[in-house]
């Protein structure tokens, strides 16, 4: 595998790379299109690609239309998807990209002939170029083609369009090993690059990714890199190898857009006979931004999340923004990497989405999706009525970030900082290297539940106890069986109001938290509402269960001197501990 630069492959042919806008380094954002086609797929030992050729067609046509008319200056579609027919009959009627903007179209499986024929078809409208047939094996027929459809310029200034079409290099994993089987491999990656030489783009293709680490260096600085993939395990570790590798190197040295599109979740595989094939996969498009170059506030996340688009902040100290599992084309506006421009234009805040489209069958076309996109946790929380019935008023406000926030504090899962809210904080809003995302706010899948339940299982506990406890710590008189779960960013320490509206904090503390840790936890969530001030800033109440009892943990810092007896009373016990005195707030 070897990274061959677009400009010296079109020089050759006496061309000029296009000035592709996403690589120009200015304050302009881009537009760019992918689509996430639905299944089944077919796959035999003759074509891998959709199974309803003629959908396909018909949805691919429409995508290209789409892209034209956005002005999309990246449109994508996924690997093994768009049919050849589809492409050759948009070349030949002249839907194509615009001088400034770059198609990468993952197209079903073809051999050398049918290559050769297509180039046939489209001879009059477009310059076909790919790697030599002599410098790939020969034993092997279909070839995995990522199209890279762009207008070149002739030395009369002219625009030439081409269609770069470069190979897939590696095979997929499969129990027989089947695309191993049939794969005819290329050699190499194409790598395009702004006019300035500030900013270049380069597409692999799925499996491209188990052999890319020598090359790796050389597409991550100051780049985007177009992953496509028809994937059922996307996140594995060998596929994510390379990310692994980019996010686990100096970030100057790395900094980089990684764009994943693979095809929507729940595929079914069809051959030529029995019965379809689920996957059960997920999707996990995914866009990767730096450190530095997406915003998790959230004005930002939250328009972003109506529309289909999830926000996680990965340990590796990027951001990873999720797509909707569900078959769509996402239109999206993305600032460039880097700004030659004033500072004050310098837009950090990552990909926004525009528009979520989804296939309309009546009307033949992609259509607008209503918003909010549903992000299954209404369905999750529903599953679950004792949750249900303690989020209730979390619910209503109709914030996905506060289901974040209310949750992780009441399982004391925080940092203890000031900013413990900010989204990057979060623990269900960060990924592992696993890339399994765990917001309560956005469940796709299955993967992220075994901690959706723990999460889940705090308030449910606060809620049991604020229903049927009569005897409070003293510190958070007022409580009952009227008061409710809350959260808002005004008295975002808290997340009970009692029946007058007097903001409490409550944490559950489940029993895998030894003692010491209940002691840590117990200190920082003193500390913190001590920082934050406020006539409010004692009432905490942290409470465990032990052999199913409830208790009161100690909280040191609310001890007092009884004024009667001068001796040291703990606070957080209900007042007396064998009869019952006065409450004295």
């Amino acid at each position: 595998m070897v990274v061959q630069n677009v400009a010296d492959l079109l020089n050759r042919e006496g061309l000029t790379p296009p000035d592709l806008e996403f690589l120009r380094p200015n304050e302009r954002q881009y537009t760019a299109l992918l689509m996430q086609p639905s299944g089944p797929i077919f796959a035999n030992t003759q074509r891998i690609g959709p199974a309803d050729q003629v959908l396909a067609a018909t949805k691919g046509r429409k995508f290209l239309e789409l892209a034209r008319a956005r002005h999309a200056h990246l449109a994508v579609t996924p690997e093994y998807f768009l049919p050849w027919s589809t492409l050759r009959d948009a070349i030949t009627s002249g839907i194509t990209p615009a001088a400034d903007a770059l198609w990468v179209l993952g197209s079903e499986s073809i051999t050398q002939d049918g290559l050769e024929q297509f180039k046939r078809n489209v001879a009059d409208h477009c310059l076909v170029l790919h790697e030599p047939w002599e410098d790939l094996t020969p034993d092997r027929s279909l070839l995995d083609p990522a199209v890279l459809l762009f207008q070149a310029t002739r030395p009369d200034q002219s625009t030439q369009l081409v269609a770069l079409v470069q190979f897939k290099t590696y095979p997929s994993r499969d129990d027989t090993f089947f695309e191993e089987a049939l794969l005819r491999r290329g050699t190499q990656i194409y790598k395009f690059s702004g006019k300035t030489g500030h900013l270049s783009a380069a597409t692999i293709i799925c499996s491209d990714a188990f052999a890319i680490e020598p090359i790796v260096g050389d597409l991550n600085y100051q780049s985007t890199i177009i992953h496509i993939q028809l994937n059922p395990n996307p996140t594995h570790s060998v596929y994510r190898k390379y990310r692994t590798t980019t996010f686990g190197t100096d970030a100057k040295a790395t900094n980089c857009h990684i764009v994943c599109l693979n095809w929507a979740h729940l595929v079914e595989e069809v051959g030529d006979q029995g019965p379809p094939k689920p996957w059960n996969n997920i999707a996990a498009s995914t866009w990767y931004c730096p450190k530095d170059e997406c915003s998790s506030k959230d004005g930002t996340v939250t328009v972003n999340h109506q529309l289909g688009l999830y926000y996680t902040y990965m340990k590796e100290h990027r951001h990873a923004l999720r797509f909707h599992y569900d078959e769509a084309v996402f239109e999206l506006l993305a600032p460039k990497l880097l700004r030659l421009t004033s500072a004050i234009m310098a837009n950090h805040n990552g990909p926004s989405m525009v528009d979520r489209r989804v296939w309309d069958a009546a009307v033949q076309d992609w259509i607008s999706g209503s918003v909010p996109v549903p992000d299954g946790s209404a369905a999750y929380v529903a599953a679950n009525p004792e949750a249900h019935a303690a989020l209730t008023h979390v619910l209503a406000a109709n914030d996905p970030l506060a289901i974040e926030r209310v949750l992780a504090l009441s399982a004391g899962d925080i940092s203890g900082q000031e900013t413990w809210y900010s989204l990057h904080s979060i623990d269900s809003c960060t990924i592992e290297q696993d890339e399994v995302v765990r917001r309560m706010s956005v469940v796709q899948d299955a993967l992220g539940n075994d901690f959706r339940y723990r999460r889940i299982s705090a308030i449910t506990e606060i809620h049991h106890e604020i229903a049927n406890q009569t005897q409070w710590p003293p510190q958070v008189a007022g409580l009952d069986q009227h008061s409710t779960v809350q959260w808002s960013f005004a008295e975002r320490n808290f997340n009970v109001h009692t029946s007058t509206g007097t903001p409490t904090l409550i944490v559950y503390l489940d029993d895998t938290h030894p003692p010491d840790k209940v002691e840590t936890k117990t200190d920082m969530l003193y500390e913190l509402l001590r920082k934050a001030g406020g006539q409010n800033h004692k009432r905490l109440c942290i409470i465990r269960r032990h052999h199913g009892q409830l208790q009161f943990v100690q909280i040191p810092a609310l001890t007092r001197f009884d004024e009667a007896n001068l001796d040291l009373t703990e606070i957080t016990a209900v007042h007396p501990l064998d009869t019952q005195e006065p409450d004295n707030g």
